[in-house]
């Protein structure tokens, strides 16, 4: 195993370097801004929380706040168990969210804590040093917490400067990231120098960091492991199995363009031996629902339509209903893993409901789950290699996986550095 030795940059000219690129780079991110609002993937009324102003007032004088950052849904949904345990031994804590997505933010909103003023939500700043100074200058936290391998240099360099802690939960450090910091390894440690610890998800990622001189390490734990499964409301979903229980349901979670043609092509060969087979598609990203409908002449689940007995495909365009079809699927296949380069998504979700699931060959950033789980996921790389599984009588149930604790493990960790004085 090659390691480097601990030559590391200063902080001050990586941020006077960084700051420079970000005021030029104003114009394209003005433009970035303006092109995602055109796409719906920004809220208009939002749109200023990109350049560091605040759409929330601040919290009360003499509550601390944690800023803690993820990048989409399944991050936030893996970090919010996290902030539960938080807010329950820590009464006095505010906790700041930031997302880098709109449909992350959705995902935030719905948790209790917010309607409590406890847990805010804010989209992250564009990574312009003189935007993430002025929302921190606002905000004033009292430490930062990331998510996987949302390593800013703009946020990074500030905490380092304004000795703001900064604690990794999830580090993901795969081949191909090592690969791209092969030459540049002083520059990573130094842009990691503020962390006081970084969790690694797997030992895979513990190995990649500690080849870096990167530490210190707690042990690998994934919080995906830890989370709790997919929530749903008995009530609809009581309606749905009124409605939709008399067909076998195929449900094909977080899909990514290039699949679903694939399941489309597998569900109608599948069809000549099952007939009445339902397929529900949820795309990873809602907003190419109504694309995806015109496409398949299927209702979507956004507009308020139900399928009839001759729809073979439903659209569920919508937030925070995993779990609420895994109650009436027979079978789940994860998405972005049947088109390269995918990378996958969690694998879990559905076998905490027991349901027999299919993936695809790139799975890449699930490795370590899918080894520890092998025996409950089937593998397919094709349109008829999913017909074939499809159409199988009798699949075996997947017994339920266990949880690690990591949410609670990573919790303490948490309360150690940002109130190293309180005991819990």
């Amino acid at each position: 195993m090659r390691r480097y030795t601990h030559f590391t940059f200063s902080v001050a000219p990586l941020l006077w370097c960084w700051s420079l690129i970000g005021h030029a780079a104003m114009p394209l991110l003005r433009h970035h801004a303006r092109k995602r609002l055109s796409k719906g993937k920004e809220n208009p009324k939002r749109l200023p929380e990109r350049f560091g102003q605040p759409s929330l007032p601040q919290p009360s004088p003499g509550s601390p706040v944690l800023w803690v950052h993820a990048a989409s849904v399944g991050e936030s949904r893996c970090i919010l168990p996290v902030i539960d345990h938080l807010l329950a031994d820590c009464p006095d804590l505010t906790i700041l969210m930031t997302t880098a997505t709109l449909t992350g933010g959705e995902t935030v909103a719905a948790h209790p804590a917010t309607r409590t003023g406890r847990l805010l939500h804010q989209l992250c700043p564009y990574d312009a040093p003189h935007l993430v100074r002025r929302f921190m200058a606002f905000w004033q936290p009292v430490g930062l917490v990331l998510t996987e391998s949302e390593l800013w240099p703009g946020m990074l360099c500030l905490c380092q400067e304004k000795h703001i802690p900064v604690m990794l939960l999830n580090g993901r450090l795969s081949t191909r990231s090592r690969k791209r910091w092969h030459l540049a390894a002083p520059l990573l440690r130094s842009l990691l120098h503020p962390c006081r610890w970084i969790m690694p998800r797997n030992e895979e990622d513990a190995r990649g960091f500690a080849r870096f001189g990167i530490g210190p390490l707690l042990p690998a734990a994934d919080l995906k492991e830890d989370a709790p499964s997919p929530s749903f409301n008995p009530d609809d979903a009581k309606k749905l199995h009124h409605t939709l229980g008399h067909r076998p349901v195929f449900l094909a979670i977080s899909t990514h363009p290039g699949e679903e043609d694939i399941i489309v092509e597998a569900t109608l060969k599948a069809q000549r031996s099952r007939p009445d087979l339902l397929t529900i598609i949820i795309p990873r990203h809602p907003e190419r629902g109504a694309e995806l409908a015109r496409r398949f002449q299927a209702p979507r689940r956004s507009t308020g339509h139900m399928p009839t007995d001759q729809d073979t495909f439903w659209i569920a365009d919508t937030l925070g209903e995993v779990g609420l079809f895994l109650t009436i699927a027979e079978r789940t296949f994860i998405g972005n893993s049947l088109c390269s380069p995918g990378g996958g998504h969690n694998p879990l979700e559905p076998l905490h409901f027991r349901r027999p699931t299919a993936i695809g060959p790139y799975m890449q950033n699930w490795r370590t789950l899918c080894t520890q789980h092998a025996s409950s996921l089937h593998k397919i790389d094709s349109a008829e290699t999913l017909t074939h599984w499809l159409i199988e009588t009798d699949l075996p149930l997947p017994p339920v996986p266990q949880r690690n604790e990591a949410c609670r493990k990573a919790a303490r960790h948490i309360k150690d550095i940002i109130m190293p004085n309180k005991a819990f």
